[in-house]
């Protein structure tokens, strides 16, 4: 048997390949991960939930950002890129953000293993995030996990498409219909 030898590369290489590549990657200590391409459904719901985000939090100390921005999850160790990502306004850097308060992916076969299990736990230990939303394509539903005033996690699980999600960090409501409108 013949051993490959695994390559890792530091940030600044990442960064390099990454402002040349057409391709997005994401970086998990040392590891320079393709991403996998999207389908028009996942596109939608999160231009979707962009639209909502973007009006509700105009004029509020929040920039929201679509999948093409890379969020630091660990100090210089780690870079995913979000289908959704809110942010508090201040703070943040021009190739990557920090501090997200809603961090939403939308599921595929190919990511949702990943999403479910390694990006939760990675996610879910930034101290700013109030909100990790999970939101399948193929269905109306959506898994939500939200921060409580005691800073412990709940798990919420929407399956009605007449189904409300409460936001209270953001004083606000996001309706099924909303997320999953021109698809289902």
């Amino acid at each position: 048997m013949i051993a490959v030898e695994e390559l890792f590369y530091t940030v600044e290489e990442y960064f390099a390949q990454e402002e040349k590549s057409e391709e997005r990657h994401e970086y998990v200590n040392g590891e320079i991960i393709p991403m996998p391409g999207e389908t028009t459904t996942a596109n939608e719901i999160a231009s979707n939930l962009l639209v909502f985000f973007k009006l509700f939090l105009k004029k509020k100390p929040f920039k929201v950002y679509e999948h093409d921005i890379k969020l630091m999850v660990k100090d210089r160790k780690i870079y995913r890129y979000p289908d959704l990502v809110v942010i508090h306004e201040s703070g943040n850097h021009q190739k990557f953000v920090t501090d997200p308060v809603l961090i939403v992916e939308v599921l595929s076969a190919g990511t949702e293993d990943i999403d479910k299990e390694k990006k939760r736990v990675e996610y879910l230990s930034m101290p700013t995030l109030q909100y990790y939303l999970m939101v399948h394509q193929d269905e109306a539903i959506v898994e939500m996990y939200s921060r409580n005033e005691k800073g412990k996690w709940n798990f919420d699980f929407y399956v009605n498409i007449g189904e409300t999600i409460e936001l209270p960090f953001f004083a606000t409501q996001i309706s099924l219909e909303t997320i999953y409108e021109g698809i289902m």
